[in-house]
């Protein structure tokens, strides 16, 4: 037996190098925006998820510096222990305004949020179906509340319809969980099919909103608002991807 716990590292490394799979981070040397300056090269950046240009706008950047000057650097711990600004609840209250909800959260980021709120409305007794193209933050967090996770095939209702009413019965509570907008190909769910068979099953819809929000809409509020579903009972994460 090799003595040396950490042996390992260096094996994996060099399969992960044979295989080509190895990659390090790039220095970017200019604000954020659709052109990024790498290594002395002006480029395109189809990389980014800064899709309303917000990460390099000067408005915002003003904004920032002034809330840094009069609020500090951070919250400096947990809000329920510590207690919170009345700039967050402003920035809650502005977010269920945009989406016309009973009320919005702010988690620190996107990733974050998924895991928070799925891992907060399911548990070990109960079954998440789950699209098998969302983001891995919405498989994580599955995976991390305890439930159990069954995948349906991307936006195929015959199968959610198949899966839940073999399912549905086995478990106490029952959540649905896709992307809105597909981050890889775009394609958009049927939501008001979802919240259909979600009435039907008795349950839960959670739709992950980072690419829509601001981009599909009359206002900007998704594709809830596109679909004409705004007021449907159902849990929106959202704005992840765009701050």
């Amino acid at each position: 037996m090799n003595s040396d716990p950490y042996a390992w590292i260096e094996k994996s490394l060099a399969a992960i190098h044979r295989a080509d799979w190895y990659r390090s981070p790039v220095a970017i040397d200019n604000c954020p925006g659709p052109e990024v300056q790498l290594a002395g090269h002006r480029l395109i950046n189809f990389a980014s998820n800064d899709y309303l240009g917000l990460a390099g706008d000067s408005r915002l950047i003003l904004a920032a510096i002034s809330a840094t000057k009069e609020f500090g650097t951070g919250a400096t711990g947990s809000r329920l222990l510590g207690g919170h600004r009345d700039l967050h609840q402003q920035l809650e209250q502005a977010i269920a305004n945009l989406k016309q909800t009973e009320d919005a959260l702010v988690f620190s980021s996107g990733y974050l949020a998924n895991l928070g709120a799925i891992s907060a409305v399911v548990g070990q007794r109960d079954l998440i179906l789950s699209d098998k193209y969302n983001h891995s933050s919405l498989k994580n967090g599955a995976v991390l509340s305890g439930a159990a996770v069954v995948e349906y095939d991307r936006c195929n209702l015959e199968d959610l319809t198949a899966k839940l009413a073999e399912k549905r019965d086995r478990y106490r509570k029952c959540l649905i969980v896709t992307d809105s907008v597909f981050s890889m190909d775009g394609d958009l769910c049927p939501l008001p099919e979802l919240l259909a068979l979600a009435r039907e099953y008795s349950c839960m819809l959670l739709i992950d909103e980072a690419h829509a929000t601001g981009v599909f809409g009359a206002s900007g509020a998704g594709c809830v608002e596109h679909f004409g579903c705004t007021g449907e009972t159902l849990i929106q994460v959202a704005l992840s991807a765009k701050l």
